[in-house]
């Protein structure tokens, strides 16, 4: 496929753009047959799973509720977990959690109030850009600056998409 010329008129502007428009109609045509093989492949894998799924989660449940009972005798009460199986087995305890009687906010209300409970709360900060570009503009504006913080002009860049209304051709 040899690289496209640069137009040098509205006519062979025209015909770039409309080849442009089937291009992408072919990728989204390709995209949409893709997505489709892979929902039916999932589909698929699903199907597939789903009653091994519930078999392995059955099996969990049934070593869950042996375990307890013998894990002193198989672990020797050293550990807390043994191969079994070709699976590891066993026990763990999990990390300790902040539990909130009611809504945290109201907590966080509470504890902002007490003095001894201010390392408790965090605060986090962040910089306001549309009040910051406001600023910019007032007597603050060279402050702003000498701070490392201007205006960046906003950029005028080249767009090009394939219309969806009638007319284009694919």
């Amino acid at each position: 496929m040899a690289a496209p010329r640069t137009p040098r008129s509205i006519a062979a502007a025209t015909a770039l753009a409309e080849r442009f428009a089937a291009i992408e109609g072919a990728i989204g045509a390709i995209e949409g047959a893709r997505n489709g093989e892979i929902a039916e492949a999932n589909a698929s894998a699903d199907q597939q799973a789903e009653p091994l799924l519930t078999e392995r989660e059955a099996i969990r449940e049934k070593l869950a509720a042996w375990w307890p009972g013998v894990s002193a005798e198989l672990t020797k009460g050293k550990r807390k977990s043994i191969e079994l199986g070709g699976c590891i087995i066993g026990s763990r305890k999990t990390r300790e959690t902040l539990v909130i009687a009611g809504p945290e906010d109201d907590v966080i209300a509470l504890l902002r109030d007490l003095r001894w409970a201010k390392p408790l709360v965090r605060v986090k900060y962040s910089i306001d850009r549309v009040a910051t570009l406001k600023a910019i503009d007032g007597s603050r504006g060279q402050a702003l600056a000498e701070l490392g913080i201007e205006r960046q002009a906003a950029a005028e860049v080249f767009t090009l998409e394939r219309a969806e209304q009638a007319g284009v051709r694919e």
